[in-house]
C-alpha cells in the first residue's frame, strides 16, 4: 500500500472494535502485530473518501482513550513505573517508540490535539533525519 495511515491499539477489545468499523465501511486494510509490545496496527490506504476519514478519526480517538484506560489498569504492579509510548514513523518506514512520562503527555494534550502532537512529532523526526543548520530567521538586506 502506498500512502497509508496507521492506527495502533494495545488491547484486543479496542482492535476488534476498530476492525468492525473498517468492515462497516467496506475498507481494505493490512493488519500487523507490532513487534515491541504486541499492539495491533491497522494500515489503511489514504485513498478513501474524506468523510470516511473523519468517521475513522472519531472512532479512533474514542477507542484510543478506552485503550489507554484499559492498558493503564491492566498493570498489577503498583510500584512499576509507567510510560506512554509515542510511535515515531521514520522515513525508511521503520517505527520506533519514544517512552515518555504519561503526566507530561497529558499536559501536552491539555493544550494540543492528538493530531497537532503528531504533526509536531513528524517535524522533529524529519529534522533529526535531515539536519538543517541554517538560521531560523534570516535578515533581508535592502
Amino acid at each position: 500500500m502506498s500512502g497509508v495511515i496507521e492506527y495502533l491499539f494495545f488491547t484486543p477489545a479496542a482492535a476488534e472494535e476498530f476492525r468492525r468499523c473498517l468492515q462497516h465501511y467496506a475498507l481494505t486494510w493490512q493488519e500487523e502485530q507490532e513487534a515491541v509490545q504486541g499492539a495491533t496496527v491497522f494500515k489503511v490506504s489514504e485513498a478513501i473518501d474524506p468523510a470516511i476519514w473523519d468517521a475513522l478519526d472519531q472512532v479512533f480517538d474514542a477507542l484510543s482513550l478506552e485503550d489507554q484506560y484499559a492498558t493503564e489498569h491492566e498493570v498489577e504492579d503498583e510500584t512499576a513505573s509507567s510510560a506512554v509510548g509515542l510511535y515515531l514513523q521514520l522515513a525508511n518506514g521503520q517505527q520506533t517508540i519514544a517512552k515518555v512520562d504519561p503526566d507530561m503527555v497529558n499536559r501536552i494534550l491539555s493544550v494540543l490535539s492528538v493530531e497537532e502532537l503528531n504533526q509536531f512529532l513528524e517535524v522533529i523526526v524529519a529534522s533529526v533525519e535531515q539536519p538543517d543548520d541554517s538560521a531560523i530567521c534570516k535578515h533581508n538586506s535592502k
